[in-house]
């Protein structure tokens, strides 16, 4: 999604985030209708989706996750009560949380994607990096706190991170000459902002609990889960997103 329709979705006062959107799907407001953009985007208070016949949505709000069929006009608002206890999700579209990200880091033509340069994660899978005519690259991880590598590999565009678990903390990642500096979160914190979403299809729970994961600003994680369903459109989607994918 381009920086000018996040901005657009944030100014009417988001309320809810479609993280999954195929067939024809409609914004509506007020006697404006626009085809909405690919997912995933804010949808502000006052717009409606209008669904045709064999459209799918999934719905991030205050209160949880949840799907819909077309035929019909969804208003997020009428999908189930706010939450009344805690609601992560739901504080998070309060704030007005943008989607766009910090984007790739670069130097000498060799940009790091993942993990998600500027962002923090919850766990360290794998490393990738897209540079043409690089070759293979050494590949580091060090624990910037304790000042000692903890894990080093060689790959060709990525590899996968086959070192021990990260404890939350700070560390950098080295991908040949460039560095990226990463923070690993307590898994806590990501228990907390999925909670709430129990969505029985796994293809859209994976869609809602990523747009979560993005909305809180942990892209990389969000594009793991993505990945593991097998979601490839929204993949590209979310890293457009996240600003990795510019060339």
């Amino acid at each position: 999604m381009s920086v000018f329709l996040v901005a657009a979705a944030l100014a009417a006062d988001p309320a809810s985030m479609v993280t999954l959107s195929t067939g024809g799907v409609t914004v509506v407001e007020g006697k404006t209708r626009t085809p909405a953009p690919a997912a995933p985007f804010l949808l502000g208070a006052g717009q409606t989706l209008e669904l045709a016949a064999g459209a799918h949505v999934v719905i991030l709000r205050s209160g949880g996750a949840f799907s819909a069929d077309g035929p019909r006009t969804v208003d997020a608002k009428s999908l189930a009560p706010a939450a009344s206890g805690t609601d992560a999700v739901g504080d998070l579209l309060s704030k007005r949380t943008s989607l766009a990200g910090a984007g790739a880091a670069r130097a000498g033509g060799l940009a790091v994607t993942r993990p998600v340069p500027g962002a923090p994660t919850f766990a360290l899978t794998e490393v990738r990096w897209r540079c043409e005519a690089c070759g293979p690259q050494d590949v580091a991880v060090v624990d910037l706190r304790e000042d000692e590598v903890v894990w080093t590999g060689n790959g060709d565009g990525k590899v996968a991170y086959a070192g021990p678990v990260l404890k939350p903390g700070v560390y950098a990642v080295r991908v040949g000459t460039q560095e990226v500096s990463l923070r690993v979160a307590p898994s806590s914190e990501r228990d907390t902002l999925l909670a709430g979403i129990t969505l029985a299809n796994p293809a859209d729970k994976a869609a809602a609990e990523a747009g979560a994961l993005l909305l809180a600003g942990y892209p990389t994680d969000a594009l793991t889960r993505l990945e593991a369903a097998g979601l490839t459109t929204l993949v590209q989607q979310t890293e457009q997103v996240a600003g990795v994918d510019a060339r």
